[in-house]
């Protein structure tokens, strides 16, 4: 496309101007020119080529570039074709513009005006130069005299009066009559001596004291003859002369050179005017060139705007993803934890049950009785290993009370003390009594296990561990960074350590089951994603901040509330049967026969089946038989469910005990459906089978057994 600067110029000097010879120039900031148009050929101006210099061209642009002020005027230049011409050159943002045109005709005049005005010059330079070796005010006043020039002199109020003897040709230059009478000279700046009065003065204000011509001016006589004048300043002997000299030139050339100097005015005119019309054009075309260079700048911001805010939602969606993925893959291993925890609870229920009556029956062996109690902490353990892994994987539900967090971070502080080496400086921050609806063992867990890990990574450089503990509101604009949450009030809880940092390409697996960067011997890889599950189950959120080098911070955002709710004292342990019999279902002929045994012993009669078909079967035929009935939940034939809706449509006012390994078998909305007294979560001890089985019997009608 065609540049709009380009147009306009081309139609200047093809149209308006084609009489004149104009040619025009697009430079760039390095001089080189862009483009160019006009009537070279007229001013014998070579074509440029593509990487030509304007310099290279034009000689008089050498050493011009770049232009300090916005445009620069150029008059009578003579190219290397003897072809004179003016021009004008102009910035355009951060370009130039260079237009040039043909002023021969002006050269013409003014050469021949300056070859007078320069031997006039040379012959008042001599004079100038006897006068400084003279003194006498007389031989001046003789000397203007026999020279035939006015003179008028400065005096002392800074005003120009008539010296000597004046001319008669003196009452044809303005305000004769007012100098004549001995008045000073009015400087009028719209007469030509009356400017050229001034702009001495100006000169001379500058210490320029140099003899300097005020050029040729005509005046008309009486008959309205012209005539010629010319002034000059001279500073001499601390006198400041303006020298007039009347029709120095010979007669033929007056008439030659009044016509010229009028054609050379018209022409002068002319080109003025085109001049200022060509830069009213180049004005306006700036204006446009501005105006849409703004509404460029404006586009080019918004379109900036759009690509950052574009690039942070980009962003943003991508940080989503990983929380997705990550949300995904620890819901996956949840399945497969929780599986396996169900198969581990029922080998658990029958270790710790047949455990349980061994130390009834060992009271008289002191040996046995303490291998019993030891294989008996075995199996807790094993059995709290199974609850951690189930709070992990989100199925299982710990008694939730109301915490003060700030007790329990204290109090695991006060054993840290005691444990961490010396070289690691222990600071706290804890600023908030609010309350969390947790289980204080689950909490211990989490503080504990980040505690240690922040501890271990400053074990061989030593450092500090900085626990904080303040109240915070997330709202939603926070969700975007934590998206676990609802806007609501927090407790946040930090852990940071000046430790060694996690590397950024292990960070999104330090949540993983069994991933850890320790020796063998010396982590589980459980830690943290016991920490995870725990606090994803209390419906908060975990965040890590770590750089390597500087250590690392976890923060845990957990729901809180200033008070806690009325604490239900505990109960107290029910107490033993009345010979109530119980049908008790399970596929596994260890529960069974542990189950009878343990039963049997809280003063209970047990009958047991080992599938759900023939318990219902033996329920349908003798229903009136049982007072209690206990099921597991995954049974081949018939689920535990399935039985209990069968047997309650049989009787409806016997209570049900349904127990599994597996949390997620059923749901708490199911249970109520169905009408399950209560569910059991494998392994249940003895002291809990018996509560649960009391309470049972304590909602319904005692019946006899038949």
């Amino acid at each position: 496309m065609q540049n709009p600067i380009t147009s306009i110029l081309g139609k200047i000097c093809f149209e308006i101007f084609k009489d004149h010879r104009l040619v025009y120039f697009l430079i760039n900031s390095s001089g080189t020119i862009v483009q160019w148009g006009g009537n070279l050929s007229q001013l014998n101006i070579p074509t440029p080529g593509k990487t030509d210099k304007i310099s290279d061209i034009i000689l008089f642009m050498e050493g011009i570039l770049p232009l300090k002020e916005k445009s620069m005027d150029f008059s009578c230049i003579k190219l290397p074709s003897d072809i004179c011409v003016d021009a004008i050159l102009f910035q355009i943002e951060k370009d130039y513009g260079l237009i040039i045109w043909d002023s021969a005709q002006k050269e013409d005049y003014l050469t021949q005006t300056q070859q007078k005005c320069n031997e006039l010059s040379l012959l008042i330079e001599g004079q100038k130069s006897r006068m400084t070796r003279l003194h006498d005010d007389a031989f001046f006043g003789d000397l203007f005299q026999a020279l035939n020039f006015a003179v008028l002199e400065m005096n002392a109020q800074g005003h120009f009066v008539l010296t000597g003897t004046p001319p008669d040709w003196v009452q044809h230059i303005p305000q004769s009559g007012r100098i004549l009478s001995g008045m000073a000279y009015q400087e009028d700046e719209f007469s030509f001596l009356g400017n050229f009065i001034q702009e001495a003065k100006s000169q001379w204000s500058k210490h320029r004291n140099e003899s300097f011509k005020s050029g040729l001016w005509i005046e008309k006589d009486e008959i309205g003859q012209e005539l010629f004048f010319e002034a000059t300043a001279v500073h001499i002997y601390g006198r400041k002369l303006i020298i007039i000299s009347h029709d120095l030139h010979h007669p033929m050339e007056t008439n030659a050179i009044i016509q010229k100097g009028r054609e050379l005015a018209l022409n002068f005119h002319s080109l003025k005017r085109s001049g200022r019309k060509l830069k009213d054009m180049h004005d306006e075309l700036e204006i446009r060139v501005k105006e849409r260079t703004k509404d460029l700048e404006e586009a080019n911001l918004k379109l900036a705007n759009e690509l950052k805010e574009r690039k942070k939602l980009e962003k943003e969606r991508e940080e989503i993803s990983k929380l997705l993925r990550q949300s995904q893959k620890m819901e996956a291993i949840g399945t497969l934890a929780g599986g396996i925890s169900h198969d581990f609870n029922n080998i658990l229920a029958a270790i710790i049950g047949f455990t349980e009556l061994s130390l009834a029956d060992a009271k008289d062996n002191p040996l046995l009785k303490d291998r019993l109690e030891k294989t008996l902490s075995a199996s807790n353990r094993a059995k709290e290993l199974v609850r951690q892994i189930l709070t992990f994987s989100h199925q299982t539900e710990y008694e939730k009370k109301p915490l003060m967090l700030r007790q329990i971070v204290t109090e695991i502080l006060t054993l840290l003390q005691t444990s961490i080496p010396a070289n690691i400086h222990i600071e706290k921050d804890l600023k908030s009594n609010a309350y969390i609806l947790a289980d204080q063992t689950q909490m211990h867990q989490v503080i504990m296990n980040l505690c240690t890990n922040a501890w271990h990574s400053m074990k061989e450089t030593g450092g500090t561990l900085c626990l904080k503990l303040k109240d915070t509101v997330i709202s939603s604009k926070d969700l975007l960074t934590l998206p676990e949450l609802v806007p609501g009030r927090y407790l946040m809880l930090s852990v940071q350590d000046s430790g060694c940092g996690i590397k950024p390409d292990i960070i999104e697996k330090i949540f993983d089951p069994y991933f850890t960067t320790k020796d063998k011997d010396k982590g589980t890889g459980l830690g943290l994603s016991i920490v995870h599950g725990i606090v994803t189950k209390l419906n908060g959120t975990v965040t890590l901040d770590s750089r390597i080098g500087k250590g690392s911070k976890f923060s845990i955002y957990l729901p809180s509330f200033a008070t806690p709710d009325k604490i239900e004292p505990a109960k107290e342990l029910p107490p033993l049967g009345n010979n109530e019999t119980i049908l008790f279902v399970d596929d596994e002929p260890f529960q069974n026969e542990m189950a009878e045994q343990i039963l049997n012993r809280l003063g209970y009669q047990v009958v047991t089946c080992n599938d759900g078909a023939q318990a219902l079967d033996l329920f349908t035929h003798k229903k009136d038989r049982f007072d209690l009935v206990i099921t597991d939940m995954t049974m081949p034939k018939i689920t535990g469910d399935q039985l209990s809706e069968k047997i309650l449509e049989l009787r409806p006012d016997i209570p049900i005990l349904l127990c599994s390994g597996y949390s997620d078998d059923i749901s708490p909305e199911r249970l109520k459906k169905i009408g399950i007294t209560q569910y059991l979560m494998k392994p249940v001890s003895m002291m809990e089978l018996a509560k649960a089985v009391h309470e049972a019997l304590q909602k319904t009608r005692k019946k006899p057994g038949l």
